[in-house]
């Protein structure tokens, strides 16, 4: 005689207080890792901003070097005693989009540097991604039609970078308008700006120069309250 098989244990599904007691607990688990996410994704914003920053100083010096002047096209030819600022013309007075300048970095025949005019030997000192989304450019270049200046570059939160050359070669860049907290003495001792040759920046994800939100308006550093722009000189 063949023993009785044993008796299977009934599934049990969950109940509904059950189900709504899981949602909740990663309700609110979520909710309190989106702060930290937030927080790591600015941080990977700013090194990539810094670095990107950096990289575009870098570009604009070897041109120097070969070519003996800086990528100014001829923005200066009417005033050759002011510095040059390109990129963002609200926020940072530039006088026109950053797309000029990489137009002739990047050896593209297009715009003043037609005919490769600023750049004869077609040298490209500088390229990088384009930007995945052209209706909201990031991160990349803007090339082809989208939202945005064609050519122009952009920082992980969407403005343009902005760059200040020393065009009038003091060997100073002027900061006057830009921020207020960094001095430095042109050839004629007065106090103008930065004693460098290029200065790039992002205004960060405020998209402000300075964080006037937290009293840093004008400033990069103010006592111990710091601006979220990032400097290819800090």
């Amino acid at each position: 005689m063949n023993p009785p098989a044993q008796a299977r244990p009934a599934l049990r599904a969950f109940t509904l207080i059950e189900l709504l007691t899981v949602i909740t607990i990663i309700a609110i688990l979520m909710a309190l890792l989106f702060p930290v996410i937030r927080v790591v994704m600015d941080h990977v914003h700013k090194v990539q901003a810094k670095t990107t920053a950096g990289q575009i100083a870098a570009a604009i010096a070897q041109y120097q070097t070969e070519y003996g002047k800086y990528p100014v096209a001829d923005y200066t030819a009417n005033n050759p005693t002011v510095d040059l600022v390109l990129g963002d013309r609200t926020k940072a007075n530039a006088v026109d989009d950053n797309a000029e300048l990489f137009n002739i970095l990047r050896a593209l025949n297009v715009g003043k540097n037609t005919d490769n005019t600023y750049n004869p030997k077609r040298v490209i000192y500088f390229d990088t991604k384009i930007a995945s989304n052209p209706s909201a450019p990031k991160s990349g270049f803007l090339d082809g039609p989208g939202t945005g200046v064609q050519g122009a570059l952009y920082d992980p939160w969407g403005k343009q970078y902005t760059i200040v050359m020393d065009a009038n070669y003091n060997q100073v860049i002027n900061l006057t308008g830009l921020y207020s907290d960094f001095t430095g003495k042109s050839q004629d001792g007065v106090d103008t700006g930065m004693r460098i040759g290029v200065g790039v920046f992002s205004l960060g994800k405020d998209g402000e120069i300075g964080s006037p939100k937290d009293g840093v308006t004008g400033m990069y550093r103010n006592g111990d309250k710091i601006s979220d722009d990032v400097l290819s000189w800090q």
